[in-house]
């Protein structure tokens, strides 16, 4: 019997996972990237201002919805600015809240207040207390905690800019996601499009998901570069959330996955107009479908072997753009 792994629910919803608005560093107003992202075809955005917790559900209708999201900076020397110490090891971590009202920022540092808007500061749900915030593995795993405990779920963002390396990354624990693409990094210079980083995490035991952000301010040509898939019923918040926390999404900087689907263990791709589809897994075992000069492939089939221990898809198009699915473990199929 054929299981569906990708694509058993109605919708397909177009969304931006890290985004900055005029709230922070970001040049454009947060109605102002809903007009610009809806043009595009997009129907969510996670407005993930820098240290600034915000409920954007004002902007929300039955065609757009905002998830409640910020970013958060841990940095070697929180006094300096990565922007001149271009040497710092940092870590970025997107906050994105389970319920949209949740805008506790139980992570407020005083230091790190400098992107938040002044004007705005009386409104924010602090703690009466500066929360520490201590560059390396303990002090970065007790923030997560607390963004979980809190009711939030965490991406580990742009992991080449940060300069952080396995060392680091491989210690962090209570991750939902971490960032395999990045457009404001790519089209700065920088290449943040790093499967290799999510495959160490999963073949570490951590099951988390592939994620991907504009990262957008808007300063240059940052936005549009990639998205994420969410296949879900409704454009709801809860049921968009779930979504996401089940990993029913994939990311893109271009190609559609439309299905994927299991059965007698072959693994069989559903997609738009491909040039090659490749299966990937924990191991060296791998394999490929290429289309021929000048043709195009919508479908490619797989066969599945134990050893595997999970796979993953990848689709890539004539013009070198990709989408990448989650990782899927034998043993949950």
């Amino acid at each position: 019997m054929e299981k569906i792994l990708f694509g058993n629910k109605k919708n397909y919803y177009k969304g931006n996972m890290h985004c900055h608005s005029t709230l922070s560093d970001g040049r454009l107003t947060p109605e102002q990237l809903k007009a610009y992202y809806m043009e595009h075809g997009y129907s969510f955005l996670a407005i993930t201002d820098h240290e600034h917790l915000n409920n954007n559900s004002h902007l929300d209708d039955s065609d757009f919805l905002t998830i409640t999201s910020c970013e958060v900076a841990i940095k070697e020397f929180p006094k300096e600015s990565t922007l001149k110490n271009f040497n710092m090891k940092v870590c970025h971590l997107n906050f994105y809240a389970k319920e949209q009202e949740n805008v506790y920022n139980f992570f407020y540092n005083s230091v790190y207040d400098h992107f938040s808007a002044l004007e705005r500061r009386p409104f924010f749900n602090n703690p009466d207390y500066d929360v520490e915030r201590a560059y390396g593995c303990k002090g970065i795993n007790e923030l997560i905690r607390a963004a979980n405990d809190n009711g939030f779920f965490v991406a580990y963002n742009h992991p080449r800019w940060s300069l952080e390396n396995y060392r680091e990354y491989s210690k962090y624990e209570g991750l939902w996601g971490v960032e395999i693409y990045n457009t404001n990094c790519n089209r700065g210079g920088i290449y943040e499009y790093d499967l290799n980083v999510h495959d160490d995490f999963l073949r570490d035991g951590k099951r988390i998901f592939a994620t991907s952000g504009d990262d957008n301010h808007n300063r240059t040509d940052d936005s549009i570069g990639t998205f994420v898939m969410v296949n879900a019923d409704e454009l709801e918040y809860s049921q968009i959330i779930s979504a996401l926390l089940k990993g029913e999404f994939y990311t893109s900087t271009g190609p559609i996955i439309e299905k994927i689907s299991f059965e007698d263990n072959l693994v069989t791709v559903n997609c738009s107009a491909a040039k090659s589809v490749f299966y990937s897994t924990c191991g060296r075992r791998a394999a490929s479908v290429m289309a021929r000069e000048k043709e195009y492939i919508n479908t490619a089939t797989f066969e599945i072997k134990g050893t595997d221990v999970y796979f993953r898809i990848s689709v890539v198009d004539e013009f070198g753009h990709r989408a990448d699915s989650q990782a899927y473990f034998l043993d949950d199929i």
